[in-house]
């Protein structure tokens, strides 16, 4: 009895899970300090351009707030143009975990995210707010 051995190469195109980057922008605007967020990620496919505004007559509005689920491997990039010296209140919650707050500096910074949670929360002050809520 002969034994046959076959060989058998199984090519496999190189798939490479990449995490997407979703992206938060935010800048004081004019006089009057208006501030703006932008929220979009790397998926150029993907038309999710938002904007939202704060300005000062938003007197119970100190926060802007994104909610994100199922982010798996992907990261969150928040970049913040203010003026030299300005700062902004960010606030991260992972899942059911504390709440945890931040007063960072605000002219020309990134910051980046990672996170494996279920659902991930940031909330970024207006610039330069006295009173935290």
């Amino acid at each position: 009895m002969k034994k046959i051995t076959l060989s058998v190469a199984l090519l496999l195109g190189s798939y490479v899970a990449k995490a997407q980057t979703e992206y938060i922008d935010v800048a004081k605007v004019g006089m009057l300090g208006t501030s703006t967020m932008a929220i979009y990620n790397d998926d150029k496919n993907l038309n999710d351009l938002q904007v939202f505004k704060l300005n000062l007559f938003d007197k119970g509005k100190i926060y802007h707030w994104v909610k994100y689920t199922n982010l798996h491997n992907d990261k969150v990039v928040i970049t913040m143009s203010d003026d030299k010296g300005d700062v902004r209140r960010v606030c991260t919650k992972h899942d059911e975990q504390e709440t945890l707050c931040e007063t960072v500096p605000s002219f020309a910074t990134t910051y980046e995210f990672t996170t494996n949670s279920t659902i991930f929360q940031i909330w970024i002050s207006r610039p330069n707010t006295k009173n935290y809520e």
